[in-house]
């Protein structure tokens, strides 16, 4: 097999410093690393090359820094390095970046091009699927394990959903984006580095070997660009009690009263003034099913299309790439939907090429004001594909929307571990953008709202692509209502071990509340992965968020900066082990097995009024 694994160079997030009177972002001094789920893909690579034959070439566009992390993967075997890198390519968005890649990777002819799941340092996972539609061939992301069958050249994978996860057949060749649990993690040994440092093997590659016009690179190749940046300065209490358990408990039940819900929270909503037939500028929505029907995060983004309908005086689409039911269509009406356009059946998987043709033909020949979906593993993969197809500007991850003095549409995105709000413009039209579950609030439902209903022309994919072998939804993952939650309970490696877990389920069900797991937790099987938030997991924004033996490093907390209040519990009082103390607004020393339950007793008289 002759593999490439596509890596990035990224600083580590959490060393970068901010300097929120002067509003600017401290590089100096800050260290870089190969992005972690590339590393895995590495490591895939070269046991995939071990046990079948072929090569393992590394492949990174960055500036001359990025040498060093070609080194690390000389290291972990792989036997070739490519180093892509000119000023041409400073600038460039995910699309400019994965045209520059689709280039390079054209110059051979590789069976199998591995992507991390995303990247650290920007977290859209676009690059992976938008360098697959570039190349004209098929991909998978979320894999979390791989086969190769070389009978008939193709990979069996798993993919990982918000529900459980997917069997896949993809035959080769194909790009993959991989996670978690595709290997288990390492770094090569010191020996291993010093050999690979003095014979690195490093292929050199110019924009001008790639492309004679350079206007396709960098900036003027990039659809989105970033406005000013918006600094999101900490505002936790990071108070601290070391009393006795039910007395520091009181204490802060008592904080809880007239506290309230975030101060994120969205405005009441009240009835919106629709403009139905009004075709000029339309917002469509895509809409996705889960087991239990059409999905909220959907009805979420509904209801932020109207707000951006009511400014643009223009009806709002709801698109389902499926036959709907007439009860969908009125639900999706009483939820913002003035038209709803869907498909008949689309054959094959529902982010795959078919339902890419289909969704491209659409928007080619329909010319939307922008098209907004969710936040999901298919509404990356589906929104990417089709960007890439149409070469238009996309944001992933959207945190919301707002429209500025020229009409254009702003999307705000989380960056850098979500201390900072990127404003993103495109050049492009329609805008695209996926939206993060969780962070946005549907419409009151409008009953007996009119719906106009069309159907749209399914554009068969007649080539290699990939097939949906099984779809295993977990029934204990909780990942789609962690979505939605107003209380979560975090379960970190400090309840001592997995036979404490139940435990720790009873005292949250008992508020009504939902669980969310550590990394850490998720690695350990504790808890099903779809549970977990952070920086590599969900991010998530609950009013009240309980962390239980949570050490608190970064990359968990930055799932949870959107938190109304977070309380933690933890018995290391020195804030240097325990980070979480000064990530939340009130914590307990403590035993969590004494401390939980008189916590949760003291503050189930409050609860309801805090949550109002």
């Amino acid at each position: 097999m002759k593999i490439a694994v596509c890596i990035k160079h990224v600083p580590v997030v959490s060393r970068i410093q901010f300097d929120y009177e002067t509003k600017t972002i401290v590089r100096e001094g800050v260290p870089s690393e190969v992005n972690s789920y590339d590393l895995l893909g590495v490591d895939k690579a070269v046991e995939l090359v071990q046990e079948h034959g072929g090569e393992a070439v590394a492949l990174t566009m960055g500036p001359p820094a990025a040498r060093d992390s070609l080194i690390q993967c000389r290291a972990m075997g792989a036997n070739r390095n490519v180093h892509i890198s000119d000023r041409a390519l400073a600038g460039s968005d995910t699309l400019a970046t994965a045209r520059c890649l689709s280039l390079a990777l054209k110059r051979e002819h590789f069976d199998l091009i591995i992507c991390g799941r995303h990247s650290t340092d920007a977290e859209t996972g676009q690059v992976g699927p938008e360098t697959a539609e570039l190349l004209g061939v098929p991909h998978v992301s979320n894999v979390r394990k791989l086969d190769y069958s070389p009978e008939d050249n193709t990979i069996t994978l798993e993919r990982e959903t918000d529900e459980g996860h997917q069997t896949i057949s993809c035959p080769l060749p194909a790009l993959v984006t991989v996670t978690e649990g595709i290997m288990p993690e390492r770094y090569p040994r010191r020996e291993a580095m010093q050999a690979a440092q003095e014979d690195p093997a490093i292929e050199e590659i110019t924009a001008a070997q790639l492309s004679d016009d350079l206007d396709i690179f960098g900036a003027n190749g990039s659809p989105t660009w970033v406005s000013e940046i918006r600094l999101m300065e900490p505002q936790r209490l990071g108070i601290v009690f070391e009393e006795e358990p039910a007395v520091a408990a009181s204490k802060i039940a008592e904080a809880l009263k007239g506290r309230r819900t975030p101060t994120d929270s969205p405005p009441e909503r009240t009835q919106h003034t629709r403009y139905p037939g009004s075709g000029s500028r339309p917002v469509w929505v895509v809409v996705e099913r889960s087991g239990q029907g059409i999905r909220r995060a959907s009805l979420e983004v509904l209801g932020k299309a109207r707000d951006v309908a009511e400014q643009t005086q223009s009806e709002v689409v709801a698109l389902m790439l499926d036959a709907v039911s007439d009860e969908e269509v009125r639900h999706l009406a009483v939820y913002g939907a003035d038209r709803v356009l869907s498909s008949g059946p689309i054959d094959g998987h529902p982010a795959g090429l078919t339902a890419t043709n289909t969704l491209a033909s659409a928007i080619a020949e329909r010319s939307p004001y922008a098209v907004l979906f969710n936040s999901t593993p298919d509404g990356r993969d589906l929104s990417s594909r089709v960007a890439a197809r149409l070469g238009l500007g996309l944001t992933g991850d959207a945190v919301d929307l707002e429209l500025d003095s020229e009409g254009r549409l702003v999307q705000l995105k989380p960056a850098l571990g979500g201390n900072v709000i990127a404003p993103i413009l495109s050049k492009t039209l329609p805008y695209m953008a996926t939206m993060r579950p969780g962070l946005m609030t549907p419409i009151e439902p409008e009953e007996g709202a009119a719906v106009e209903t069309e159907t749209l022309v399914v554009r068969p994919h007649d080539g290699p692509d990939i097939t949906l072998l099984h779809d295993h939804v977990e029934e204990d993952a909780q990942g789609m209502e962690l979505e939605s939650a107003r209380v979560v309970l975090g379960v970190g490696m400090g309840v001592g071990e997995a036979e404490n877990v139940p435990a720790v389920r009873a005292l949250a069900e008992s508020i009504g509340a939902s669980l969310a797991a550590t990394r850490s937790v998720a690695d350990e099987g504790w808890l099903p992965r779809q549970l977990q938030v952070g920086l590599t997991g969900k991010a998530i924004a609950p009013d009240l968020y309980i962390a239980v033996g949570v050490r608190g490093d970064f990359n968990h907390t930055v799932g949870i900066q959107r938190a109304g209040t977070i309380l933690a519990i933890n018995n290391n009082p020195n804030p240097r082990r325990t980070p979480m103390f000064n990530a939340a607004d009130y914590s307990i020393v403590g035993d969590w097995a004494e401390t939980l339950p008189a916590l949760i007793e003291a503050i189930k008289p409050v609860l309801a009024d805090f949550l109002q």
